[in-house]
């Protein structure tokens, strides 16, 4: 005989299984079924319910996928290009030079027939009456022998006007208003000759006048 309380529990089972033998269903409960447990009654065909059994498994096999949204990759900017290694440099305009404001002097000789040569030019320049070379030369010999820079000191005129000076020999006040401008050197030998020869044209009507006259004028 069996214990007490396993004879209640198997009445309990009894009595489910006779219940969905009575809905026609038949049910395995720990591998028994309600057609082993029902007293020999024969059990209606029908669906069978497991009770207690596993969780449906899960579908084996690949399976659909949502697609998944993917952000778009920033687009690279282009690299900066540099300039190849034997690109030809870039040359700057060159300078213009400074205009030329003033001629350059034209020099004819540091002797005396230079000295003359070039106060020829300017008188002639000047529009001042031109003696020939050879007059200026016999009077600059006869008055300083050709010495620029020669002074004297010992006649009438060093009293009057503190002596004549230069190749051509002039007082201070003839040549301060015989001379040109930008020729104001008393002893420089081409500013002695242009006053000389501009002072004789004034005062004698051409320098030839007194040019070989072996007296002062």
């Amino acid at each position: 005989m069996l214990p007490r309380t396993w004879t209640t529990r198997i009445n309990r089972r009894q009595a489910r299984l006779a219940l969905y033998a009575g809905l026609g269903t038949t049910v395995v409960v720990a591998g028994l079924s309600t057609a082993a447990l029902a007293h020999g009654g024969s059990a209606q065909p029908g669906p069978t319910l497991h009770v207690g059994s596993p969780a449906t498994p899960a579908p084996t096999g690949p399976q659909p996928t949502e697609p998944v949204p993917t952000t778009p990759a920033p687009a690279k900017a282009a690299p900066a290009k540099a300039a190849p290694a034997n690109a030809a440099p870039v040359k700057a305009a060159p300078a213009k030079p400074a205009a030329v404001v003033q001629a350059a002097a034209k020099s004819c000789g540091n002797n005396l027939d230079g000295w003359i040569a070039e106060a020829r030019d300017i008188l002639s320049a000047h529009g001042d009456k031109v003696p020939s070379a050879a007059a200026i030369k016999a009077r600059a010999l006869t008055e300083s022998s050709g010495n620029p820079k020669a002074e004297n000191h010992w006649d009438a005129n060093e009293a009057a006007y503190g002596g004549t000076y230069g190749l051509i020999q002039t007082i201070k006040p003839t040549f301060a208003a015989y001379s040109l401008p930008g020729h104001k050197d008393i002893l420089h030998p081409v500013d002695s000759v242009i006053a000389g020869v501009r002072y004789a044209n004034d005062r004698y009507g051409s320098f030839e006048a007194i040019a070989y006259a072996k007296t002062g004028y």
